[in-house]
């Protein structure tokens, strides 16, 4: 004769159920804490927070965030170059570091073009060069304006 199965031979168990929904509201909880900073100071869920945070700021690589720090002239005695402070139409403003200019061992009217030819690499025109100076006297730098 032949076999008959019961159909709630099959069925999932009530008890299965209520153990998935367990771990499902826990996992929540525990996210839902973690989130919105719930745990007590000085419970060990806190200081993993803590721990994962300041491995975040320490471990992530710097390239992630883009962070390039801009060039102020106080950082002119650190770096040498040529930096491009703004362009108005076909007039540019460059701010030309001292240290390039005394290497030349000429006037600057005479060394800052030599210099910007090199950078530029294209015909422009000086208009005007003006010395930077800083609350001690000293010369950073100049500002020199171009016509391209």
């Amino acid at each position: 004769m032949a076999q008959t199965t019961h159909l709630h031979e099959y069925a999932p168990t009530q008890q299965g159920k209520s153990t998935l929904r367990k771990v499902g509201s826990g996992i929540k909880l525990v996210v839902t804490r973690s989130i919105f900073w719930a745990y007590e100071r000085g419970s060990w869920q806190y200081d993993l927070i803590v721990v994962a945070i300041l491995a975040f700021i320490f471990l992530s690589p710097r390239a992630w965030f883009n962070d390039r720090p801009t060039l102020q002239l106080t950082d002119l005695r650190h770096q040498q170059g040529i930096v491009e402070m703004g362009r108005v139409n076909k007039d540019v403003r460059y701010l030309v570091d001292a240290r390039l200019v005394e290497s030349l061992h000429q006037k600057p009217e005479d060394a800052i073009p030599i210099i910007l030819k090199q950078h530029l690499q294209k015909a422009f025109t000086v208009k005007s060069i003006d010395a930077v100076w800083d609350r001690h006297q000293v010369i950073l730098g100049y500002t020199v304006m171009v016509e391209e």
